[in-house]
C-alpha cells in the first residue's frame, strides 16, 4: 500500500469529517467518511498493512475529536483505534467471500467495520463508566448510544457507495496488491 496516497485520503477524509459531515447530519446521524476509508483499505491492502491503516484512522480520529466527559473536553486515544482495529478484523475473515471493488462491498464493508467500532467504543465507555467518580460521554443509556452509533453506521453505509466510486478512480495509486500488473 502507498502510504502516500492513504495519507492524503485519511486527512481529506478527517478534514471533511469535521468540517462537511455535520451539514449532513439527518435525524441525529452523521455519515463517516474516515469509516468509508478505513472500509477502503480493509477490502484491499494486504493484512498488516490494513490491520495498520484501520488503528492508524481509528486513532488519528481518536485525537481530532474531543469527547465531553464530566463536564470538560478531552481526548482519548484508543476507544476508535481499538474499534476500527476489531472491524478491520472482520472485514478481513470476510474479504475473500465478496467482490472487493463492488460498491456494494465497500457499503456493507464500511457498515460492518463501524458497527464493530461502535461495539468496541460502547464497551470501553461502560467499562470505563463502571470506576467510582468516572462519566460516560453520553446522556441516557449505553442501549440508546449503541442505537445511535448503529444508526450512523447505517448512514456511512450508504455514504460509501460513492465515496468507493471515487476511491476506485484513484485505486492505481494505492498500490494494493491487485493493482499490481501480472507477469
Amino acid at each position: 500500500m502507498n502510504w502516500a496516497a492513504f495519507t492524503l485520503a485519511a486527512a481529506a477524509a478527517l478534514t471533511l469529517d469535521a468540517s462537511f459531515m455535520p451539514v449532513l447530519r439527518f435525524a441525529g446521524t452523521t455519515p463517516s467518511l474516515v469509516g468509508c476509508v478505513a472500509a477502503f483499505v480493509a477490502l484491499h491492502a494486504d493484512r498488516r498493512r490494513a490491520w495498520w491503516g484501520c488503528w492508524l484512522l481509528g486513532l488519528l480520529l481518536d485525537l481530532s475529536s474531543p469527547v465531553a466527559v464530566g463536564g470538560s473536553l478531552g481526548f482519548v486515544p484508543g476507544p476508535h483505534a481499538l474499534g476500527f482495529t476489531f472491524g478491520a478484523a472482520a472485514i478481513l475473515s470476510l474479504r475473500s467471500e465478496v467482490m472487493r471493488r463492488s460498491m456494494v462491498a465497500s457499503s456493507a464493508g464500511t457498515f460492518l467495520l463501524l458497527l464493530g467500532s461502535s461495539l468496541v467504543w460502547t464497551v470501553i465507555w461502560i467499562v470505563r463508566g463502571m470506576w467510582p467518580e468516572a462519566a460516560v460521554p453520553w446522556v441516557g443509556n449505553a442501549a440508546s448510544e449503541l442505537g445511535h452509533q448503529i444508526l450512523d453506521a447505517v448512514a456511512s453505509g450508504l455514504l460509501a457507495i460513492p465515496v468507493s466510486w471515487l476511491l476506485g478512480r484513484t485505486f492505481d495509486h494505492w498500490g494494493f496488491p491487485a493493482s499490481r500488473r501480472r507477469r
